[in-house]
């Protein structure tokens, strides 16, 4: 094996284990994400909380900005976006599925 593959093997080995970050925090991301829906439920209040939504929608977009300032990447609010949209859309579904709940979205 060249250098040079030795040294993609390497990076992709890096890339590989903060995937596997990722896949971590999303999983205890959804773990306290059920914790609040079971608190929720206990309250009687709706499971789909919009300004709550839209807060975490912006915090995802003020970690771009601060990282477009300081960081190595570039990460774009689109992306940011896109992605806590539908990992919130994701835990919202899942939550109403697992537990089927009455309580209105």
């Amino acid at each position: 094996m060249s250098p040079e593959e030795e040294k993609l093997d390497e990076i992709r080995k890096r890339i590989d284990e903060i995937d596997a970050a990722i896949v971590d925090l999303l999983s205890k991301r959804m773990a306290y994400a059920k914790q609040v829906k079971d608190v929720k439920v206990r309250m009687n209040r709706h499971i789909k909380d919009g300004r709550r939504e839209e807060m975490v929608i912006e915090n995802w977009c003020e970690h771009a900005r601060r990282n477009r300032r300081g960081g190595e990447y570039d990460l774009s609010e689109e992306m940011m976006k896109k992605m806590a949209t539908l990992i919130i859309e994701y835990t919202v579904k899942n939550e109403l599925i697992v537990n089927n709940s009455d309580i209105s979205v």
